[in-house]
């Protein structure tokens, strides 16, 4: 049987232990530092990469609406959800979209006239895109006694 021996001095031990935590930090910094995408909600991934793939999911909902949007703009999801936010996330959950993994993100919001809701006039499609998913969106008039709901197929 050999034994082997070996001397290390305090400075030698402190410099490794000093080296291994260095390289410990920097993993744990660089995981940190890595983006993680918000959860996928039950609601079926939707690439969006221009206004065609919009005005396409529109259509898959049996929307039609004109090819040119009304608005298109980028916005943050709030941090802290207030009571009028909270009610929004719930018309969302009820679609199977969930904007409280987005909470702080920026994300593109495009507003689209519907011209085929059943009977009303003036009203709206928003889709809300963040790095080319559908995240979530809604339908609603402009009339003062309007409706909003989610972004749910046109009924008949």
């Amino acid at each position: 049987m050999m034994i082997y021996t070996v001397k290390f001095s305090k400075k030698k031990a402190v410099a490794i232990l000093l080296a291994m935590a260095i390289v410990i930090a920097a993993v744990i910094l660089a995981a940190g530092q890595k983006e993680t995408e918000p959860a996928q909600t039950t609601a079926s991934v939707v690439k969006i990469k221009s206004d065609a793939d919009c005005l396409s999911y529109i259509a898959s909902l049996g929307y039609t609406v004109e090819t040119v949007p009304v608005e298109r703009k980028e916005v943050t999801i709030p941090i802290e959800f207030d009571e009028v936010y909270e009610e929004y996330n719930r018309i969302q959950q009820s679609c199977g979209f969930d904007l409280t993994s987005y909470r702080g993100k920026k994300v593109t919001l495009y507003t689209y006239t519907v011209t085929n809701y059943p009977g009303q006039a003036d009203v709206r499609c928003d889709l809300l895109v963040h790095r080319s998913k559908i995240i979530g969106g809604n339908l609603y008039t402009t009339a003062i006694d309007g409706f909003m709901h989610g972004l749910k197929p046109a009924e008949g």
